[in-house]
């Protein structure tokens, strides 16, 4: 609770993620079912990474915020994943991220992230044994049931003991496994760090390096650096198993080493990767709202979007009824039946 106010929250230390039982923050789950969408199949996917300002912003208010320029992310017909990502160990995504996504047939992702000295214990910790990563995934698994999200995103931002990497993949594998049995259509994705060897050295690519986490999960991101000649490897080997679009190439919209250096010039990176017909994924797209400035973020919004959206293929309603207000969930009144009912 926040000012009297029931607020979703992310979990920073490894013991309160042992510790974790459901039951205590009934206002964090998601109430809206995953709708089912039309994707054409043979196509690339798009996904989002959505790190705003360190996250659970006006977000974090699970009954809604009095802000009436709070970020907002309406171009839901453009992307397949939406993963809510923070710098905590444990990020569950607020249940109107979840819930928004759901009506439109998005999955939504939670994170688990270690980086830095806490990491590097943390995973000390969770890969000490064959019954602890167990237990560990175990509760990952739980915690995606009860708030009733999509997967998760494995961001492992540290070195880890060479002796422990085979204990890594094994999580990853055992992870992945249990949210599929428990969560049909669920995701797990690797992110482009930790190698075979345990050492912190983001490829850029899918190789040798980091293929035996893409082949226990649903994906590999791949971080930002790279060029013409790392994609074209990264598809000959996705084709290997038969999985280019499990290959999500990082783009930072902020252009963090990404060609063309983000932006409203995003679409120089995204044309790349499409043309080597792999899946992508868009890193930070609050861009447009700390950037820009929030006086104009709707017109800069569909600026960003419009610019990009022929490079995502679309998807589609294919259930009935279909209704809406076209209202993005925010405003300074109230209307019912056309008609003022309240002001904020």
């Amino acid at each position: 609770m926040e000012d009297d106010r029931p607020v979703c929250k992310p979990i920073e230390k490894y013991r309160d993620v042992l510790s974790w039982e459901g039951g205590a923050d009934q206002f964090s789950v998601s109430k809206i079912p995953l709708a089912s969408n039309q994707l054409k199949s043979g196509v690339p996917k798009t996904l989002i990474c959505h790190d705003m300002k360190g996250g659970y912003l006006d977000d974090r208010f699970v009954q809604g915020s009095s802000s009436s320029d709070a970020y907002r992310f309406y171009h839901w017909q453009y992307i397949d994943i939406f993963i809510y990502f923070s710098h905590n160990l444990v990020t569950i995504p607020p249940p109107c991220w979840t819930n928004a996504g759901h009506r439109h047939g998005v999955k939504v992702l939670g994170t688990l992230i270690t980086e830095w000295k806490y990491g590097f214990e943390c995973c000390n910790l969770f890969l000490e044994n064959v019954d602890v990563y167990k237990n560990f995934a175990t509760k990952l698994v739980n915690m995606a049931e009860y708030y009733r999200f999509d997967g998760w995103l494995i961001n492992i931002e540290n070195e880890v003991q060479s002796r422990k990497v085979n204990d890594l993949k094994d999580f990853v594998e055992d992870l992945t496994r249990k949210m599929h049995e428990a969560i049909p259509g669920s995701v797990v994705i690797w992110y482009d760090s930790v190698t075979d060897t345990g050492k912190l050295d983001w490829q850029n690519e899918l190789n040798d390096r980091n293929r035996m986490y893409f082949e226990v999960c649903d994906g590999i991101y791949l971080n930002y650096n790279w060029t013409h000649e790392k994609l074209e490897n990264s598809k000959t080997i996705a084709v290997e198993y038969d999985r280019p679009f499990d290959v999500y190439v990082g783009i930072d919209i902020f252009g963090r080493g990404t060609p063309g250096d983000g932006g409203y010039n995003t679409r120089e990176a995204l044309t790349m990767v499409r043309q080597h017909n792999l899946s992508s994924a868009l890193f930070a797209n609050g861009w447009v709202y700390e950037t820009q400035g929030k006086d104009n973020f709707t017109q800069n919004e569909n600026r960003f979007w419009r610019e990009i959206c022929d490079l995502c293929p679309r998807n589609k309603k294919n259930t009935l009824p279909l209704a809406t207000s076209f209202c993005q969930g925010f405003g300074e009144k109230f209307y019912l039946n056309g008609l003022v009912c309240y002001i904020c």
